[in-house]
Order: C-alpha cells, then structure tokens, then sequence
C-alpha cells in the first residue's frame, strides 16, 4: 500500500504541475520547456523528500527493503506521468523511446535511494547518540 500511495502522489503531482503550466499554451508542436523542468524537479524532490522521510521513518524495514520499495515506486510514477500524459494528449502523440522513459523513472529512483540513505544514516547516527550518552 505504501509503494501505492508514493507512486500516485509523486506521478499525479507531476502530472498536475504538467496540466497546470500548458493549460493555457496552444498546441503547435512546440517544445514546452518549462513545463518539462517542472515535472523534472517534482519527480526528483519527491522522490528525494518522500525517501528521506522513509529513511528517517524506518524502524524495521532494512535497507535494501527500503531501496526496493522506491525502485517499484519509480516504474509506478512513471506508469502514472505516462498514462496522465496520454490522458492529455492521445497515446499516439507521445513521442517516447525507452530512454526517456529510462530518464522519468531515474529521476525518481536516485534522488530517493539518496533520500533513503541520509535519512537511514540519520536516524542510526540519532540512535547511537542516545545509547552512548545512557551509557556514559
């Protein structure tokens, strides 16, 4: 369920800031950068935010669970973005090869085993703290 919630937060969120900066562009073919930045940026912080906090969070998932997790979470964010996409525009205007689809779900996969791995150190850095000031 947790891998659920993630993927269609982050997809749908991106998919949003997608809709929202083209809502009023017209539609000559032309590329839309900013509104590709956007999606960009809302994959990579959401995956990076979301995995920090799971770090944190972590109380009996082991790490390699953890990356797991955001790797499933990656291809259904991006499942999301794409079916948004298409929902958009028609699957036959979607102009996609394997390696910008490739791209969309490494935007969510390495900022979030980022995320995953400072927000694990953290808390195993808290912990030790704790122990060694109870003992000392």
């Amino acid at each position: 369920m947790r891998v659920i919630v993630r993927a269609l937060g982050i997809g749908l969120a991106a998919t949003a800031a997608l809709v929202l900066l083209t809502l009023g562009s017209d539609d000559t073919g032309d590329a839309n950068i900013g509104a590709g930045l956007a999606v960009f940026a809302v994959l990579a912080l959401g995956g990076f935010g979301w995995g920090l906090a799971d770090g944190v969070r972590a109380r009996s998932a082991g790490l390699l669970a953890l990356v797991t997790r955001w790797a499933l979470v990656s291809v259904l964010a991006v499942a999301t973005v794409l079916a948004g996409l298409a929902v958009r525009s028609g699957w036959d205007r979607l102009d996609l090869d394997a390696s910008s689809i490739a791209l969309l779900g490494l935007l969510v996969l390495v900022p979030s085993v980022v995320g995953v791995l400072i927000g694990y150190a953290v808390r195993s850095g808290s912990r030790s703290r704790v122990a060694g000031d109870r003992v000392g």
